[in-house]
């Protein structure tokens, strides 16, 4: 038997076959982990490592980038599938509905401050959808642009500035949908190696492409002599440095989690829940905040036991609502 063949027995089935576990597992990681840092992460006691920064890269500057590596994932799954059913006019039309709405959703949810996840979700997604069915090569392309794009206007013009000194600007503001944009292309890419490759292929690609990228990210924020300055990582620029290190490890988390579910079987209680409905979870996350900032506004902060178990029942919270809404069928999705 030829090795193609070989291949082709053991390459995964497609999306329109089986549903990945994987995907909502990782994602209900992320959502939980986004509890934890806005929460937990933003008490005085926590380590620097787990909290938020202008400046840095923390572990909590990693997880809205890994969030869209799978949106970006997801995004080309129902493309195509709604391409391969409807046509391509349809399946732009729903998308351009989605993303849309998604930004619509986010207004009002960051007022204030506006540029946040949805928001951001929304724009990236727009500029994702010209290329969101080309070929890899257009769609690498694509990515590097609109980060260079990016890293042009925030150097070389006063949004730069803007954007680090502003409190509206967190996340990189309007502009950084471009580099944002970055991340979800990638994603699309990375779940066409998921289609073409052979499980033990994928894990060891991805584990080649989270070191990749990682050191890409690290060699852009350094100093070149003669050539450039050394670049921040920074949540509030979203510059270059950072979407690309976090792509290397939202390759790296997503493996993992490949590894266990698709490749061993495993099953993380509580995850598969809460990913397969992050709109709506995500919605109780913003509650939840809400209320623990006001509490913390009305009390002062917990000592660290309290702390964890208010996170625990949070995140239970978070799960009983999952867990009801799968029950009985309901699904509002990205």
């Amino acid at each position: 038997m030829t090795d193609s063949v070989t291949a082709r027995e053991h390459t995964l089935p497609s999306e329109a076959e089986v549903r990945f576990v994987s995907i909502d597992q990782c994602r209900g990681f992320i959502i939980l982990w986004m509890l934890f840092g806005n929460f937990v992460g933003h008490l005085s006691f926590m380590p620097w490592i787990l909290q938020h920064h202008r400046t840095g890269l923390s572990l909590s500057e990693t997880v809205a980038p890994i969030f869209f590596f799978l949106v970006g994932m997801g995004f080309r799954i129902s493309f195509m599938r709604r391409m391969e059913k409807f046509g391509i006019a349809a399946a732009r039309r729903a998308a351009v509905k989605r993303y849309v709405l998604i930004f619509c959703v986010g207004l009002p949810v960051y007022y204030g401050h506006w540029w946040d996840a949805l928001t951001h979700i929304g724009m990236s997604g727009l500029l994702v959808l010209p290329f969101i069915h080309r070929s890899p090569g257009v769609r690498v392309a694509a990515a590097i642009g609109y980060l260079a794009l990016y890293q042009v206007l925030f150097l070389y013009t006063p949004y730069g500035h803007w954007a680090m000194n502003t409190e509206t600007g967190q996340n990189g503001g309007p502009l950084a949908a471009l580099s944002w944009g970055f991340i979800l292309i990638v994603g699309t890419l990375a779940w066409d190696m998921i289609q073409t490759r052979t499980p033990d292929r994928i894990m060891r690609d991805f584990l080649v492409f989270s070191f990749a990228f990682m050191i890409g990210g690290w060699l852009l924020s350094l100093p070149w002599p003669g050539l450039k300055d050394a670049w921040e990582f920074t949540r509030f620029g979203m510059s270059a440095p950072l979407p690309v290190y976090a792509t290397g490890v939202a390759f790296a988390t997503y493996n993992l989690f490949f590894m266990f579910c698709e490749r061993h079987g495993i099953r993380f209680p509580m995850l598969t829940p809460i990913g397969r409905n992050p709109l709506i979870v995500y919605a109780v996350l913003g509650i939840l905040m809400g209320i623990s900032k006001l509490a913390i506004s009305q009390w002062g902060e917990p000592a660290p036991l309290p702390a964890a178990l208010v996170f625990i029942g949070q995140a239970f919270v978070m799960y009983a609502v999952a867990l009801f809404l799968e029950r009985r069928q309901i699904m509002f999705r990205f």
